[in-house]
């Protein structure tokens, strides 16, 4: 990216060579996104991020999955869902006098697929949106067999897969509506994300952002080549490494979590093998998170939840789903390992978190 960015020309100047040289870096990065996740060039939409792609395929979406079935009233979802999928679900749904009804969660943080397909059958449903890995708690979920139910059912099919990048994401395969993607959940730049959409020729789909032509009139406003550029590298990175790099992360994660659990009473939120190989969500009995956080600084660094959550204690609706009690959600935590963790400071966090532990008590 470091090149591009004192790089005169604007990507959609392409009359001169300066446009043209900024538009071939476009197209290249986005035949190479393309490859990767299995579709056409012209199904890919650039944006900002997850979140305006989620808010784009939603607001954009459901008038569409209005006119292709007429009939339907409900939309489904589950409290596993991020906040830019939630929160314009409800707008949406009130905005166009729908249901919205959210799916049973499992103990184990996978979203409930004999309740989903119940309230299939016992709804006219015209829209489902379900994640593909859950980034609080980490859980991956059965996405190939909920894109079934909805094909079955007739319902159009929405898909986060910002925090799946370990995951194979196909977008023809899984035979999805739309699904949205993020730079930065896989070692790319922030401020960038794709939106993956077989319906983005569809003239119901209304750009949320207007007042240019660029990306055909889909999303006015020039766009950011080198994150573009960074977007398609991080990708191809990570397609050619994933594998290896998913069995290295598994083995720091259980080491940490080994090491954790040797000295202490911990409790793991959500399946072990079926997630992120990166990430642990755990409490450790009888002590608070926030205030475990507090006394590690700057040391080591965790999250009591997702970054859009900030420092929030409510109580998640996620942990509520999965009937964990609210005492029991205040001592949890997100502890990840990542491509630039060492053996050595895995160790580490666990001697500091071990003895600051017993401090605390």
């Amino acid at each position: 990216m470091q090149d591009i960015w004192s790089q005169p020309g604007n990507p959609h100047s392409d009359g001169h060579f300066f446009g043209w040289n900024k538009q071939t870096l476009v197209s290249d990065s986005l035949t190479k996104l393309a490859d990767i996740y299995d579709c056409f060039e012209e199904e890919l939409l650039i944006t900002s991020g997850a979140t305006e792609a989620n808010n784009l395929a939603i607001y954009s979406g459901i008038p569409i999955a209005e006119k292709t079935n007429p009939q339907a009233d409900t939309v489904l979802t589950s409290h596993l869902e991020h906040k830019s999928v939630l929160n314009p679900l409800e707008i949406a749904a009130s905005k166009y006098g729908l249901k919205l009804l959210y799916v049973d969660i499992t103990l184990e943080g996978i979203i409930d697929l004999q309740d989903l397909q119940t309230k299939l059958e016992q709804n006219n449903v015209l829209w489902v949106s379900c994640t593909m890995t859950n980034g609080v708690i980490g859980t991956s979920q059965p996405i190939h067999q909920v894109a079934e139910l909805c094909q079955r059912y007739d319902t159009m099919l929405h898909v986060d897969a910002s925090q799946a990048g370990y995951l194979d994401i196909s977008c023809h395969d899984l035979e999805v509506d739309f699904l949205t993607l993020s730079a930065h959940k896989i070692y790319g730049p922030s401020g960038i994300g794709l939106l993956y959409s077989k319906h983005l020729q569809h003239p119901e789909l209304i750009p949320m952002i207007s007042g240019g032509g660029q990306q055909d009139g889909l999303r006015a406003g020039t766009l950011p080549v080198p994150l573009v550029v960074g977007f398609a590298e991080a990708a191809k990175v990570l397609d050619e490494i994933k594998e290896s790099e998913a069995l290295r992360l598994r083995y720091l994660r259980n080491t940490l979590l080994n090491g954790l659990t040797q000295a202490l009473a911990i409790t793991v939120f959500g399946d072990l093998d079926g997630r992120h190989p990166g990430n642990l969500y755990l409490a450790i009995e009888n002590v608070d998170s926030m205030q475990l956080l507090n006394n590690l600084q700057p040391h080591l660094a965790f999250s009591l939840g997702s970054a859009c959550d900030g420092l929030s204690r409510e109580y998640s609706p996620i942990m509520k789903a999965m009937g964990v009690p609210k005492d029991v959600a205040e001592c949890a935590f997100r502890i990840c390992v990542g491509r630039m963790t060492t053996i050595e400071e895995v160790n580490s966090a666990i001697e500091m978190i071990v003895a600051k532990v017993k401090k605390l008590k």
